[in-house]
């Protein structure tokens, strides 16, 4: 049995979705729900001690981290291969991983301001969230959101975090020649490790960070991967207890995925039909 503890706009849980996805593995849903602080329940925090997401659970062992999850599900399954054969390429393909893991604070700190607080605050008060921020058992979780509930990420540290997401963004568009993926004609693990940053990136406005004009080689790679099957099922997740991007007057991109398509059984849907194969 295949269990995914996950949330709907985590870029860890895209990323490990979009693998369960492309390998046509057939998973159960286990959501967490982040604004709830599902996270901080204590059976959560008996699988993974540092209450994050995703946590791939398999025939009852607990896999953590969604680059580590993502290796083992292409090693654990059957299905096409998402890291290279080719020793060179898929030196490759984790350079670049380490790279998206790199420009992680600055996609944390830009949409955690933008897009995340102001979820939480049209259902906790301030005091609640502070509260909760010092809950947190990681000490990075205690501090970028113990900072922001109080209003100390300011302007100076936002545009950090956007130059660090500029960044990646240039070492992709130079890695992407000669492409069409980010280990050249192989579509890997590398592909699936960014694509969720520019989808959360796109609901901040994909004009200021990519277009034909600028970085076109991400643009083109972000058109073909949008158009992948597993992409479309693994950021059409629903936000189940809120109004998604648009609850804070953000516009996500429509991906055009019905709700039977998606993949995963739920946990609370026992006749849902568990097996996708995109």
């Amino acid at each position: 049995m295949v269990e995914l503890y996950h949330f709907w706009s985590s870029v860890c849980s895209v990323r490990c979705r979009m693998a369960l996805e492309e390998k046509g593995v057939a998973w159960t849903s286990r959501y967490i729900d982040l604004f709830k602080f599902d996270q901080m329940k204590p059976e959560y925090l008996a699988i993974n001690p540092g209450g994050v997401v995703p946590t791939l659970v398999h025939d009852g062992q607990p896999v953590r981290e969604s680059t580590i999850i993502n290796e083992y599900i292409d090693a654990a399954f059957a299905g096409p291969r998402l890291v290279p054969a080719d020793p060179l390429k898929a030196a490759r393909m984790r350079e670049f991983i380490r790279q998206c893991e790199d420009g992680f604070d600055g996609i944390v700190k830009l949409t955690l301001v933008r897009y995340i607080l102001p979820k939480l605050l049209n259902r906790w008060g301030r005091e609640e969230l502070i509260a909760q921020a010092a809950r947190r058992p990681l000490k990075y979780y205690q501090d970028v959101h113990g900072r922001a509930v109080r209003g100390e990420i300011g302007e100076a540290e936002l545009a950090r975090a956007r130059g660090m997401i500029d960044e990646l963004l240039d070492v992709m568009e130079r890695t992407l020649d000669p492409g069409p993926w980010i280990v050249g004609a192989e579509y890997s693990l590398a592909d699936i490790a960014v694509a969720p940053y520019l989808f959360r990136l796109y609901a901040l406005g994909a004009q200021q960070f990519w277009s034909k004009d600028r970085r076109p080689r991400v643009n083109d790679w972000y058109e073909r991967i949008a158009a992948r099957p597993a992409f479309r099922v693994a950021v059409s997740w629903p936000d189940e207890s809120g109004g998604g991007y648009e609850e804070v007057g953000l516009r996500s991109q429509a991906v055009g995925v019905a709700a039977a398509d998606r993949g995963g059984l739920r946990a609370s849907d026992p006749s849902a039909r568990a097996e996708r194969r995109s």
